[in-house]
């Protein structure tokens, strides 16, 4: 076993290791830089387990649902009453000329976005 360990150590006290040139590197560099990578959860996600695990999901949410449904005390739907009065409520003075204005620009911009983003990822594909 020493000997192992006294071969190993003059082997590393003899080899010496030279960089590569920097021709290597580029050309290395180079056919790495062409590659595409592959969109990696397509290749290894089975589409049978995810779509068996979001219905386990929806059938839990389901079944709490229907163990709670009988447990409601539907008599007291008609005692239910909002703790703000409605009808003293003013939209006219948070809604007015100049927030529909903010929203309809931020809709637009957005909307812009999208269609770039859009018109971008079509061109790729062809």
């Amino acid at each position: 076993m020493e000997k192992r360990f006294d071969i190993e150590k003059h082997l590393r006290e003899d080899l010496e290791l030279t960089p590569p040139s920097p021709d290597f590197s580029k050309k290395v560099m180079g056919a790495i830089a062409g590659t595409r990578i592959a969109p990696a959860s397509r290749s290894y996600l089975n589409k049978k387990v995810v779509y068996g695990t979001g219905l386990f999901f929806l059938l839990l949410i389901a079944g709490a649902v229907v163990y709670a449904l009988p447990s409601f005390n539907w008599s007291a739907a008609g005692k239910f009453r909002l703790p703000v009065d409605v009808s003293k409520l003013d939209i006219g003075r948070y809604f007015n000329r100049k927030t529909v204005n903010c929203l309809l620009f931020l809709n637009v911009l957005l909307g812009l976005m999208f269609l770039d983003k859009y018109l971008v990822r079509r061109d790729r594909a062809v």
